[in-house]
């Protein structure tokens, strides 16, 4: 009789185990033929552990959450149309620049992601991934997309027309820091200007052996550049200086700089037709979203959607 009973109880689980199953598969939209489950909702609201996610806080969201699996369904689509892909060195470098923009050590970022209860592998592998595939995906669809002259122009006149503009050759030398070692660095580059001050080294010198950036093998040069390349506390550091000055040590958001200033000229404004490729990539960055919904809506009306649930 005790078997029996067992086995009963064994048996209701298994059927509830297999409703469960059942109901978490069970389809919410077809979008061009592939199909979407309540699943896939649940990685909507919960993408590193969407198994937590207790169905009924889909069926509560169900419109917006249907809404959102469509658009994501479309944009995915698409990028395979196209083979886009994101290559592991193009992630590193967008993991690189997250730690940057953050100033954190990797260690620092991690302990960041666990707080909310995601892994720095399924934030690199999936989320960053996915959103680094988007981007590259507006990029793709709103370069063919019609430009508006008439903004164009607004952007000309703004921006570029006017008085002649600024252009300095100049050398720096740069060390990263964060919070957490911002007086360090600080303190090592107040060292390295008394070296180059005091005649202990050149600017060159100490640009190749202590500069952290891509312009370090060539002696820390930075070529022309016009004041506008350039974030605010550098163009107005070098606005200060005479030509063959070398800055005291200053902060910026990508760490300390010293900078040697070469040469400083004025340069008459481009033309419309000198700047227009310039123009074109500053209206997309403006219009960026605004022109993939006007995509996204299109390509919507194009598609064969089915709502199942």
């Amino acid at each position: 009789m005790k078997s029996k009973l067992v086995f009963i109880i064994l048996f209701i689980s298994f059927l509830s185990l297999f409703a469960s199953e059942q109901l978490v598969n069970k389809m919410v939209v077809r979008v061009n033929g592939k199909v979407y489950t309540i699943y896939d909702c649940k990685k909507l609201l919960r993408f590193d552990d969407p198994a937590s996610v207790p169905t009924q806080a889909v069926l509560d969201r169900k419109d917006k959450l249907i809404d959102q699996l469509i658009n994501n369904a479309i944009s995915k689509q698409e990028a395979e149309a196209l083979e886009i892909d994101v290559p592991d060195e193009e992630i590193d470098a967008a993991v690189e620049s997250v730690l940057a923009q953050n100033k954190m050590t990797h260690e620092q970022f991690e302990q960041e992601l666990s707080k909310s209860g995601m892994s720095f592998d399924v934030y690199r592998n999936e989320v960053l991934k996915e959103q680094l595939l988007l981007l590259k995906l507006k990029k793709r669809i709103i370069v063919t997309m019609d430009v508006d002259e008439r903004a164009l122009r607004e952007i000309y006149e703004k921006e570029f027309s006017g008085e002649q503009e600024l252009y300095f050759t100049a050398s720096h030398i740069i060390m990263q820091a964060n919070d957490s070692n911002d007086a360090e660095i600080k303190d090592a580059v107040t060292a390295i200007y008394k070296e180059i001050t005091e005649g202990k080294t050149t600017f060159a010198e100490a640009a190749k052996s202590y500069s952290q950036d891509g312009s370090a093998a060539n002696g820390g040069a930075l070529g022309t550049f016009s004041a506008r390349d350039m974030v605010p506390e550098f163009s107005e550091r070098l606005a200060e200086m005479k030509e063959g000055d070398v800055s005291e040590p200053f902060r910026t958001r990508y760490g300390w700089h010293i900078v040697k200033l070469d040469k400083v000229e004025k340069h008459d404004p481009p033309t419309y037709n000198e700047s227009y490729e310039m123009l074109r990539n500053i209206y997309y960055q403006r219009n960026v979203e605004k022109m993939f919904q006007t995509w996204l809506k299109k390509k919507r009306s194009e598609s064969k959607i089915d709502i199942l649930l």
